[in-house]
C-alpha cells in the first residue's frame, strides 16, 4: 500500500500488473513530473524548440516533415544534460554592511524557527548513496543513468542496455565537486555534500481552498495524470517545494507560478499545508519579518568563477558562519 506515502507524484505511486510502484522522486518541473535532466531536455527540445532528438523519434526519422532528420543526436543530448548538471551552483550575496549582516543572521534563524526549513530544506548527498554507481559517492553524475524513463516505443530517453547504448559501454561520469568545473562548487565535508537548494523535493498543496476551479494558486490541468483523461482535466493544487537557491535572481517572478513580484508576497502566499508557517510569519515583529526577507534576498546566483559560496556586494569571498542551511565548503 502507498496510502502513507507523502509528496510523490501519481506516476511514482502507480502500479502495472504485478510491478510495485517505483517511488522515484521526480525533482523537475513545478508539478514534479520529470525524473531526469535528460528527460527534461528531450521534452523541451521537442515541445518548445521544434527540434526532434533521434532517440525520441528514431534514427533517420522525420515525423514533423521539415526535411531534416537526426536533428539532435544522442551525443547532443548527453552533452546538453552534462552542461546543465555542471552549471555553477548558487550561493549567497551579503553586503559588507553591519546592519545587513545582522539581519541575515537573524533572518536565517527566524526562517528555521518558524518552520520554513521543514520543506525548504538542505539535503545531503552522502559518500555511499549512488545506487547507479555502486561504491561511488552521491555527487558523481553520470549519463546515461538508470532513472532515464523509457516512456515510448522508441525508448526516447537513453538508458544503459538500450539498443543504441550497449550495456558493456561505460557511463560518462563527472564529479560535481571538481574544481575543473565552472566555479563556484559545493564541497564534500565529513563524507557528505550538503546541497542548499532549500527544497524537500516533495509535492505540497499550499493553496487556500484546494479547488483548482477557483483557487488562483492551482492549475486547471493535472500534468501528473494521463493527457486527456478525467483526472487531467480535474486540475491540480500540488506543486513541488520551490527551490530557493538563486531565489532572488528570479526577476520578480516568485512561487511556482511566478505570479508574485516581491519576496514578501511570496511568503504571504503560503496557505494550506504551509498555513502554520505563514501565520507564524504574520505574528512576527516587523523587524523579524524584515530580517527573514533580507535572508531570502541573499540567496542568489553568484558571478561565474566565484571561489566562495558566500560573497559580498563586490563578489569577494566573505567569511560567514556555517549553519544547517549553508553548504559545507571552505570560505
Amino acid at each position: 500500500s502507498v496510502s502513507q506515502v507523502q509528496g510523490l507524484a501519481a506516476p511514482s505511486l502507480s502500479t502495472k500488473g504485478t510491478s510495485p510502484p517505483s517511488l522515484i522522486i521526480r525533482p523537475l518541473h513545478q508539478v514534479g513530473n520529470v525524473i531526469s535532466i535528460r528527460q527534461f531536455s528531450n521534452n523541451a527540445f521537442n515541445h518548445h524548440h521544434g527540434m526532434q532528438p533521434e532517440e525520441r523519434v528514431g534514427l533517420n526519422a522525420d515525423p514533423d516533415g521539415d526535411g531534416i532528420t537526426n536533428e539532435l543526436t544522442t551525443a547532443d543530448l548527453t552533452a546538453v544534460s552534462l552542461f546543465q548538471a555542471t552549471l555553477p551552483v548558487p550561493g549567497r550575496v551579503i553586503p559588507n554592511d553591519p546592519a545587513v549582516e545582522r539581519a541575515n543572521l537573524a533572518g536565517e534563524a527566524v526562517f528555521n524557527r518558524i518552520g520554513c526549513a521543514t520543506c525548504h530544506a538542505t539535503l545531503p548527498l552522502t559518500s555511499n548513496n549512488n545506487p547507479g554507481l555502486p561504491g561511488q559517492p552521491g555527487w558523481i553524475y553520470f549519463e546515461p543513468n538508470p532513472y532515464n524513463p523509457a516512456t515510448g516505443p522508441n525508448s526516447p530517453n537513453l538508458q544503459l542496455g538500450s539498443t543504441n547504448y550497449p550495456v558493456s559501454a561505460p557511463a560518462l561520469t563527472v564529479d560535481l565537486t571538481s574544481n575543473m568545473l565552472p566555479l563556484p562548487r559545493l564541497r564534500a565535508h565529513n563524507g557528505s555534500v550538503l546541497v542548499p537548494a532549500y527544497t524537500d523535493l516533495k509535492l505540497h498543496d499550499i493553496s487556500a481552498t484546494s479547488n483548482p476551479a477557483t483557487d488562483p494558486e492551482c492549475e486547471p490541468l493535472d500534468q501528473n495524470q494521463p493527457a486527456g483523461s478525467p483526472g487531467f482535466f480535474a486540475g491540480n493544487c500540488k506543486f513541488i517545494t520551490r527551490k530557493l537557491w538563486g531565489f532572488y535572481n528570479q526577476g520578480g517572478a516568485f512561487m511556482h507560478h511566478g505570479k508574485f513580484t516581491t519576496a514578501r508576497e511570496a511568503v504571504e502566499g503560503h496557505n494550506g499545508e504551509a498555513l502554520s508557517q505563514r501565520l507564524a510569519f504574520d505574528a512576527l515583529l516587523p523587524d523579524e519579518q524584515n530580517n527573514l526577507i533580507e535572508f531570502l534576498k541573499s540567496l542568489q546566483v553568484l558571478p561565474t568563477g566565484s571561489k566562495s559560496l558566500v560573497v559580498d556586494e563586490h563578489g569577494n569571498a566573505k567569511d560567514w558562519p556555517r549553519s544547517t542551511g549553508s553548504p559545507e565548503d571552505e570560505r
